[in-house]
């Protein structure tokens, strides 16, 4: 099938690229000019592992294009997928400006029947204003949703090899042409859930909320781990084994960020104010968050509370490894709150450096390597749980520093190589450990630290 993708941004390139390698011709489609010209010569403007290789792959085999002649790629096309950004609203909920802009241009190019298939994240309900705009064209234009759940770092692989694949539309002629589409991944035996455009939208919504939920339960019973002298790590064991509980997401960490989980949980809370619901659950979701943050910052600002002229090294920018994503980073508040504080802030991201250093300018000290970041630091905060940190040499470490602090944002550390290098070692819900301290009180279970 030919399927014109509008929107060349994470979504987009990911879903277009895939949608390619399963056999479809696809052409995307952007407004940035120096976006699609570096996407023709192979240049990915995102960090995800693969991702890359498989454009070029796919460009090779005559099956992925890219242009910004929105018009021919419509009236070329069976299908439009609408991939663009769906970002907060000033007011609350989302801004749906670019996505009824882009319906718009369908509508201006249509010259036959088309399916839209909304890819963008949109609050429940959005496939009925579009449906209702596409109504007034000559063309029959079916509307239906297919929510994306891609992880940033895994996309492909969740792409290909998803737990599900979700189709919401409201009639069957919407629905069969989403299954042509993804006719290969059913023949390979992957799951098809058929529902409602709403029932879908909410879908979407709704596995972003409760994986936040999650999140920032753990996070919220990490803060009182840590004032009763428990260790989080090992209440995480000892209810992720409950079958009906489960392991996932239940990391406690610095909190969660990204482009999904913050938006969607803002846009859930907007969406049930406006239908007189008191969203009291989904409401402290949003301040356990906030709070985890601002608490981790606090910890390190207090712990060099009599440091003359303190420096902390911050491990990592983006909000999770194997990402450059910049998008509500939990070290942005961190670093802000040392800069206030009146820290000094050497940092260094993998991946990340380029898209945090227009965000927070030359306020900071940017290096080029974790021994560079590290030289002359009294505390070391790690914030991303990047490889390349949970693998490097402690004694090395030790004799890069000034002071003695290493601040475990993800609880990804190997404690005893901490304590063994002669570091004091403070992670998230768990006993402060000093060197020749010990592990008191640990599981006998091999869990992270």
């Amino acid at each position: 099938m030919k399927i014109t993708v509008i929107g060349c941004g994470y979504v987009g390139l990911v879903s277009g690229t895939c949608l390619a390698a399963l056999g479809h011709k696809i052409i995307g489609v952007d407004v940035d000019t120096k976006r699609v010209a570096g996407l023709a010569q192979g240049k990915v403007p995102i960090y995800e592992p693969g991702l890359s290789e498989l454009i070029l792959a796919e460009a090779a085999a005559g099956r992925l294009s890219f242009t910004t002649d929105i018009a021919s790629a419509i009236k070329e096309s069976q299908s439009v997928f609408i991939a663009v950004g769906t970002p907060p609203s000033p007011k609350g909920g989302a801004d749906l400006s670019m996505l009824f802009a882009a319906v718009e241009d369908v509508l201006k190019h249509a010259n036959g029947p088309k399916t839209l298939v909304i890819k963008s994240t949109v609050p429940p309900g959005t496939g009925e204003k579009v449906a209702q705009q596409v109504a007034k064209s000559p063309h029959r234009i079916e509307v239906v949703n297919n929510p994306e759940f891609l992880r940033e770092g895994t996309a492909i692989q969740d792409f290909m090899q998803p737990d599900r694949i979700v189709f919401g539309a409201n009639s069957n002629a919407g629905m069969e042409v989403l299954r042509e589409i993804y006719q290969p991944l059913i023949d390979r035996g992957y799951a098809i859930f058929s529902m409602s455009r709403q029932s879908a939208e909410l879908t979407k919504f709704a596995s972003n909320a409760m994986l936040a939920v999650r999140i920032s339960f753990i996070n919220e019973l990490s803060q009182l781990a840590l004032a009763i002298g428990a260790d989080i790590e090992s209440v995480r064991v000892g209810i992720g084994t409950d079958k009906r509980i489960g392991p996932s997401f239940l990391k406690a960490g610095v909190g969660y960020g990204g482009s999904c989980f913050p938006k969607d949980v803002a846009a859930l809370v907007h969406q049930m104010q406006e239908f007189g619901l008191e969203p009291h659950l989904l409401s402290g979701v949003e301040k356990a968050n906030t709070r985890q943050k601002k608490a981790f910052a606090t910890r390190v600002i207090q712990s060099l509370s009599g440091v003359t002229d303190p420096q902390v090294a911050v491990w990592g920018l983006a909000f999770k490894a194997d990402t450059d994503d910049m998008r509500e980073a939990p070290s942005m508040e961190v670093i802000h709150a040392l800069l206030a504080a009146g820290i000094k802030v050497r940092v260094y991201d993998p991946q990340a450096m380029e898209n945090a250093r227009r965000m927070i300018g030359d306020k900071v000290t940017w290096t080029n390597s974790v021994d560079d970041c590290t030289r002359g630091a009294d505390a070391i905060a790690v914030i991303t749980d990047w490889s390349v940190f949970i693998t490097q040499d402690w004694p090395h470490i030790a004799s890069l520093m000034r002071g003695k602090y290493v601040f475990d944002g993800r609880n990804c550390l190997g404690s005893t190589k901490v304590l063994a290098a002669g570091l004091i070692y403070r992670a998230i819900g768990r006993p402060e450990l000093m060197p020749g301290s010990g592990k008191p009180g640990s599981m006998g279970v091999v869990s992270a630290g």
